[in-house]
């Protein structure tokens, strides 16, 4: 008999090495169209890409888990921003949204961390990721160009 359930949910949690102390640490990231009746929430995430030393920056856009055969996997749909270059003056990691609907579906494990991306302004057309919101972040986005 072939069984399968889809269960949608709107935030998880991820655990990670930390790059500062060592110690395991925990975020939570959210993915709901309806935060505090306020309207939506998407949250941002580092993930694993296809390559061991390839990592990139998404919004997280759904999140579910698929039951199959008495296995459940946790998936994420995301899309994926489009990396540039660290900003001369600031050298922070600047980003832009994809201008086409790309997204990714990948495992919840793939995940990395929560990340803080601030969005446009006025003056710079362009998303930036903080990386001084933690010891962590920054000692895992320095290597990032």
């Amino acid at each position: 008999m072939l069984t399968r359930q889809i269960i949608p949910y709107h935030s998880c949690r991820v655990t990670y090495d930390c790059q500062e102390t060592g110690s395991k640490q925990t975020d939570l990231f959210r993915s709901t169209h309806s935060w505090r009746k306020e309207g939506p929430r998407y949250d941002s995430v580092l993930v694993q890409g296809q390559q061991r030393s390839s990592v990139f920056f998404a919004r997280v856009l759904g999140l579910f888990s698929l039951s199959h055969h008495d296995k459940t996997y946790g998936l994420a749909i995301l899309q994926p921003f489009i990396r540039k270059h660290r900003n001369k003056v600031t050298g922070y990691i600047e980003l832009e949204e994809v201008s086409v609907e790309w997204y990714e579906l990948c495992f919840i494990e793939s995940i990395i961390r929560a990340v803080h991306i601030l969005p446009p302004t006025p003056k710079n057309h362009r998303f930036i990721v903080q990386d001084l919101v933690d010891g962590d972040a920054y000692l895992r986005f320095i290597g990032i160009n």
